[in-house]
């Protein structure tokens, strides 16, 4: 690979047809075809596909689009993604794509239906009941303890005497 860079390079400095390098006949120019793809001159060019629309993996709907734009006249990438290219090779098969209908993850309608657990009764849950029952004797200690002081307080001060 190296080599026939260094040979591609040394013909396009020469911009010579024909010349002769070595034991080697280096031709400049080309058709410039990428990645081998050859254009048979008899074949009719090729007519731009049609890009499905699609759920793509965030549940987004992206609407369908032509593949019309220059040479970038294929649809490619995955059932998820698609863009338009160059390359038939690289065409997407729509047909293998299942991303057309709505996700199920996406219905958000009214949630399933709950199976109720026959051991659970909500009428034998004593926790709350509990709770309740701690919170009262603590508000009425509290309540006990405050006019117990205040009760106090009154019985040490001292007495007034009354003037007339």
């Amino acid at each position: 690979y190296l080599v026939a860079d260094l040979l591609t390079l040394v013909c396009r400095a020469q911009e010579k047809a024909g010349q002769q390098l070595g034991s080697f006949v280096v031709l400049s120019g080309g058709n410039h075809s990428s990645l081998g793809e050859q254009l048979d001159p008899s074949e009719p060019p090729p007519t731009p596909d049609f890009c499905r629309g699609y759920f793509d993996v965030m549940g987004q709907w992206d609407p369908p689009f032509n593949c019309s734009s220059g040479e970038f006249i294929f649809c490619c990438g995955t059932c998820g993604f698609r863009f338009c290219c160059k390359f038939k090779k690289t065409r997407l098969d729509q047909s293998t794509c299942t991303n057309y209908e709505t996700p199920l993850w996406m219905n958000t309608g009214k949630p399933p239906s709950r199976i109720d657990d026959p051991l659970h009764d909500p009428t034998r849950d004593k926790t709350n009941l509990i709770v309740y029952i701690i919170c009262g004797v603590v508000a009425v200690m509290v309540l006990v303890g405050i006019f117990t002081k205040l009760g106090l307080e009154k019985a040490h001060r001292p007495q007034r005497e009354h003037m007339s």
